[in-house]
């Protein structure tokens, strides 16, 4: 019973976190100059949300979920619970739909990764043979 409130947990201040550094992540990734006939659109798909929000939310919420030994899912379900609370206290839910996907996005990737790092451990010693004592 402790674990999946501990996941949770976990989610929540990765999430928190997310929030406060993107802050900071998104100015710069935003003030970073786009190349002369690069496509505006995915400048700002790859760059300011990918590198700003989805990069960042990846690596919080990997290391988050490795440190604190989390499970994936109820750890996804507290992080993705906090930003949009921390966005609608905000008062910026309305106009920050690209910024939670991204974040989502990354967060969902990390507890992912997690997940098969974590799988192919368990079929590695499955696959093992015992030795002679």
């Amino acid at each position: 019973m402790l674990q999946p409130i501990k996941s949770f947990a976990t989610g929540i201040v990765s999430g928190a976190l997310t929030y406060a550094a993107s802050i900071y992540v998104l100015a710069h990734t935003n003030a970073l100059v786009m190349p002369r006939g690069f496509p505006p659109a995915l400048w700002i798909g790859v760059v300011v949300f990918g590198l700003g929000a989805a990069f960042v939310a990846f690596l919080i919420h990997c290391v988050a979920i490795r440190v604190l030994a989390a499970r994936d899912m109820p750890a996804f379900i507290g992080f993705a619970a906090t930003v949009v609370v921390v966005m609608a206290a905000t008062g910026l839910l309305a106009n920050s739909g690209k910024a939670i996907a991204s974040w989502l996005v990354g967060a969902l990737l990390a507890s992912l990764v997690r997940g098969l790092r974590r799988s192919d451990r368990s079929s590695a010693r499955m696959r093992e043979k015992p030795g002679p004592a």
